[in-house]
């Protein structure tokens, strides 16, 4: 899921662009995807504080207010307040866990999803269609966040420890087979086939 090359994400632009005619949303478009694309590069040349991972250069260092991390293309963030407050074991299962966004491109999905959503929201009349796509995004983010997860635990991170510390209770219970995806999927799935099939029918109603 999501490891698609970055080709089938460019001709998403593209077509959807070409449907809404608006050249000034290509620029803006192609503009902000680069610009997250090599956020690395231009964090490394900026000059920006690193922090020190034996796995990956790019993990950097900004002063936030909170305690935060999070991927901009292939570069990790973490506030400075995150890395001054919690123990380094938890540190290191954030690090990994923003590793796996690195590593199966989540942040093109999501930017991929925010464009979607912008062209549904500007070109579509119908809140039912809307409604049911940000269902659909809810559901793809948590399976990215349950796949990062995922993913720091096989690189033997104390992942479990860092969920606690910060009351993801819903991450945890995955982690630890307490639920599925399975369930999850069913109740998304239907609730959109609700909404389509809603849709649907206030079309064939005006339509008599």
């Amino acid at each position: 899921m999501h490891e698609y090359p970055l080709a089938i994400y460019f001709a998403a632009f593209v077509l959807l662009i070409w449907y809404s005619g608006d050249l000034s949303l290509l620029v803006f478009t192609f503009a902000a995807f680069l610009s997250g694309l090599y956020a690395h590069k231009l964090f490394s040349l900026l000059g920006l504080e690193r922090h020190s991972f034996e796995e990956y250069p790019y993990v950097y260092v900004v002063p936030m207010p909170f305690k935060s991390a999070f991927t901009i293309g292939n570069a990790i963030v973490l506030s400075r307040r995150l890395v001054e407050e919690v123990d380094e074991d938890v540190l290191r299962a954030i690090i990994y866990h923003e590793l796996g966004h690195v590593k199966f491109r989540d942040f093109t999905t999501v930017f991929l999803l925010v464009f979607v959503y912008s062209v549904i929201a500007t070109y579509s009349r119908s809140k039912v269609v809307l409604f049911a796509y940000l269902l659909l995004f809810v559901w793809i983010y948590w399976h990215m966040e349950a796949r990062a997860d995922l993913y720091a635990l096989r690189k033997s991170a104390n992942i479990e420890k860092a969920l606690q510390q910060f009351n993801l209770k819903w991450r945890l219970a995955f982690l630890r087979g307490e639920a599925s995806t399975q369930q999850q999927t069913m109740w998304v799935l239907l609730t959109i086939l609700f909404f389509a099939g809603f849709y649907l029918g206030t079309l064939l109603i005006k339509g008599q």
